[in-house]
């Protein structure tokens, strides 16, 4: 089997607040996916398939949940402030 045919998978943990940005990201992508779960913390469990060359693709949407991790430290650093 050719490697660069290979598929791969790579497992998110999206937060239910930010599903539905998440979704729009995967639509966009056309990125294989589905549901397998929640987590204890009531995250949603999508996991992602993809090839070689989509790659760049499944990183924006690692960079995409980052930012709203980071988003969120902010704004509870912020209240914390207050």
């Amino acid at each position: 089997m050719n490697n660069l045919n290979k598929m791969r998978t790579k497992e998110f943990e999206v937060p239910s607040d930010f599903i539905q940005e998440f979704a729009e990201a995967l639509a966009e992508h056309e990125l294989t996916n589905e549901i397998n779960g929640v987590t204890e913390d009531g995250d949603i469990l999508i996991e992602v398939s993809y090839e070689k060359d989509e790659r760049t693709a499944v990183f924006a949407l690692t960079e995409l949940l980052d930012d709203y991790y980071d988003d969120e430290e902010e704004e509870e650093s912020e209240e914390e402030d207050d």
